[in-house]
This record gives structure tokens, sequence and C-alpha cells, in this order.
């Protein structure tokens, strides 16, 4: 196996967690035809970050429990899937970061 298709599995679940984030980050999402729209908080972005990179998390552990056995540091194929499932883990982590830093500047700022 030349690893081309794992690339591709890896690029398309962080392209699909940054058009998500992408969404999100836009600030509002339009309703009723694109009349009324709606203001995200940040938090609420920020949550959504969080279950987009959960998915994108959760679906790479998929694939790489999917991957052809023996599942060790000898089969090629897994440990480009694990390696991916471990970027895409760093990521959920670095969104639920972002979120505590959010609620905890925010909390400070009440006092």
């Amino acid at each position: 196996m030349n690893g081309r298709p794992v690339e591709r599995a890896d690029e398309a679940s962080g392209q699909f967690l940054q058009s998500i984030v992408a969404g999100t980050e836009a600030g509002s999402t339009a309703s009723a035809g694109g009349r009324r729209q709606s203001i995200v908080s940040p938090v609420e972005a920020a949550k959504q970050r969080i279950a987009a990179a959960r998915l994108a998390a959760d679906n790479s552990l998929d694939r790489a429990k999917a991957a052809p056995k023996p599942h060790e540091i000898t089969n090629p194929a897994f440990v480009a899937l694990f390696d991916a499932h471990q970027r895409d883990r760093e990521r959920l982590f670095e969104a639920m970061r972002a979120l505590e830093a959010l609620q905890s500047s925010s909390h400070s700022r009440l006092r």
C-alpha cells in the first residue's frame, strides 16, 4: 500500500472540519430564506467546533479500527490511519482548550 488513500481520507476529514469551522466563524446563520439571521455567540461557536472535531476524531478512529490487521507498528496502513486519528484528536483537544480559555476569560470579566 502506497499510503495515498490514507492521505486522502485524512485530508477529507481535515477539510470537513475546516468547512464546519469556517461556517461557524462566519458569525451568523441564515433562516427563513435568508431574511432572518441569528448571531452565534463565541461560546456556541466554540462548542460547535468541538462537536465537529469530536466527529472527525471518532471517524478517524473508526477508520483506524477498520484497518487490516495486525494493528501494530509493523503495519504501515494502520500506522498511517492511527497517526491521522492522533492529529484529529489533537484538533479536538485544541478546540476544548479554546472553549475553556473563552469561558475563563468571560468569567474573569464578570468579576
